[in-house]
């Protein structure tokens, strides 16, 4: 449930039916109260009303001028990952927002397979080149990919070794990655 004031996207829960009924913005769906905009949260007390008011300057108009996103990859897909981004460059976004990252979007070269790129659980610096849900998301560029990876095998943040491969201090396993700002340095320490 929403709080006055909050950033509501489409589909997010705004209270149930016997609280509130729906207002400008909003649906009702199986006795819950939604968002159907992107805008802030207000809760009409009087007439017991739930509403979404839009931003003047829209969500939309701020992704539009964002250069990069920050994100975690939540699963992978054959030939695409999705990411929930949690921050528009400096600014954290609550809730995040859906992305994904197609198997094309990751390098100027080709890519045999996804889990060559990215893997679930890693923290990626992304552009997007979309401004609809779920955004879509590029690693292409120079400052762009992995920024923070755990090893599969044990879990243990990865250190990185070149521009393609990291490996893992504690089991010593070493996998491939599009490695970008990577934060965490050889010698272990945050860079």
């Amino acid at each position: 449930m929403g709080k006055q004031g909050d950033l509501t996207l489409p589909g997010d829960v705004l209270a149930v039916i016997e609280e509130f009924t729906p207002g400008e913005g909003c649906y009702e769906l199986q006795g819950q109260v939604r968002a159907s905009i992107i805008g802030k949260v207000f809760y009409d007390m009087i007439n017991r009303k739930s509403n979404v008011i839009p931003e003047k300057k829209t969500f939309v108009y701020k992704l539009k001028k964002t250069k990069y996103v920050y994100g975690l990859v939540t699963s992978l897909k054959e030939d695409y990952a999705v990411v929930s981004v949690s921050s528009l460059e400096e600014r954290f976004v609550s809730p995040s927002i859906t992305g994904y990252l197609h198997i094309s979007q990751v390098s100027q070269k080709h890519v045999k397979s996804l889990r060559d790129a990215v893997r679930p659980s890693d923290v990626i610096k992304a552009k997007p080149l979309s401004f609809t849900y779920p955004l879509q998301l590029s690693l292409r560029g120079k400052d762009l990919g992995v920024i923070v990876a755990s090893c599969s095998v044990c879990g243990t943040v990865m250190l990185k070794v070149d521009e393609e491969h990291l490996r893992c201090p504690n089991c010593g396993n070493v996998e491939t990655r599009r490695v970008g700002p990577y934060s965490v340095k050889g010698n272990g320490n945050r860079g």
